[in-house]
């Protein structure tokens, strides 16, 4: 019993073990032999010239002797042919992101022939020319309001300060106002629409400094009558007309507004009843102020009572009469 659990095993194992191996020797069988070939090396002999020639007289291009040294002969042109030349470049090689140098720009050099426009002035007090710190700075000649920074401003409106303390020479308006338009005029005209602002010369920094030179009366003027001297210049360049400020009203009255002042209009209307008598209504209509002031002036005005006199004595402005060409306003009485 215990040989043949032991030897049975052991004799099929040795069985499978003869069958691969005769199975492997019979694929190896059919597979062809490996050659294995040795280079021989053939040894080249030159080709003798022709008679009457050397090696060192000339020498052969394939079948062709060329009588003159290899050195000298040029190579012979090659045939063309129909086949398309393809030009292959090789790639560029990868550049390296470089960040580009950092440099400090220079100030460029001053002009030594640059005149400022504002170093002169018809101003009598500027006869000797204007001081240097009272000129528009070179960097800000052709500029506008609304290019510049904030510190910007305050400095030119420091310039605008000093002027109206000290080089102010307290010209009667009827003789200021007129050339002040004028020049207002030839400004306006020449600024560039798309960087204009409202204001005098469009907002144009170096042509606005010049007419706070020019005219520092006319400066005086905007801070003592600042709506109607607003008003009158825009009519007086042809912006506006002067009768813009009128209304009419209900009762088909007009009426000149003021644009610092709110107006309240009240009015009746009456109706006749079927049966004899009247109904009557009230209404109400407001105006102004231009600004938008809560705290403005308030004139209330009863159409219904209101005398056309009296009506005219609270009208506002009629600007078809300038006030600073004509005399009725001079400076320095509504301070």
């Amino acid at each position: 019993m215990f040989r043949k659990s032991v030897w049975i095993p052991i004799l099929i194992a040795v069985l499978f073990v003869m069958g691969c191996g005769l199975f492997y020797g019979r694929q190896v069988a059919h597979q062809e032999p490996i050659k294995i070939y040795k280079p021989v090396e053939v040894e080249s002999k030159p080709k003798p010239p022709p008679p009457g020639e050397t090696h060192e007289s000339g020498h052969w291009h394939g079948d062709e002797w060329h009588a003159e040294p290899h050195e000298t002969h040029a190579p012979a042109p090659q045939q063309e042919t129909d086949a398309p030349v393809v030009e292959v470049q090789a790639p560029p090689p990868p550049q390296e992101e470089v960040d580009p140098p950092q440099s400090t720009p220079i100030p460029p050099e001053r002009d030594p022939d640059f005149v400022n426009p504002t170093s002169t002035s018809s101003n009598p007090l500027f006869a000797d020319g204007v001081p240097e710190h009272l000129q528009c700075p070179p960097e800000l000649i052709g500029a506008y309001f609304k290019e510049i920074e904030p510190e910007t401003l305050q400095r030119l409106q420091q310039i605008g300060v000093e002027i109206i303390d000290q080089w102010n020479p307290n010209r009667p308006l009827t003789e200021v106002y007129p050339a002040f338009i004028e020049a207002e005029k030839w400004y306006r005209g020449n600024t560039d629409p798309e960087r204009a602002g409202l204001g005098w010369a469009g907002h144009r920094i170096d042509w606005q400094l010049q007419l706070s030179l020019d005219y520092p009366e006319i400066s005086v003027l905007a801070q003592e009558d600042p709506h109607r001297s607003f008003y009158m210049w825009r009519v007086e360049i042809g912006e506006w007309s002067p009768d813009f400020n009128v209304m009419r009203l209900s009762d088909g009255r007009t009426f000149r507004t003021d644009a610092d002042k709110k107006y309240v209009f009240t009015s009746s209307t009456y109706t006749e009843k079927e049966d004899g008598g009247f109904t009557s209504s009230t209404s109400t209509s407001t105006k102004g102020p231009a600004n938008g002031d809560p705290n403005a002036e308030v004139i209330e005005i009863n159409l219904d009572t209101i005398t056309n006199e009296e009506l005219e004595a609270l009208s506002g402005w009629n600007y078809n009469i300038n006030p600073y060409t004509t005399g009725a306003y001079q400076l320095g009485d509504h301070r």
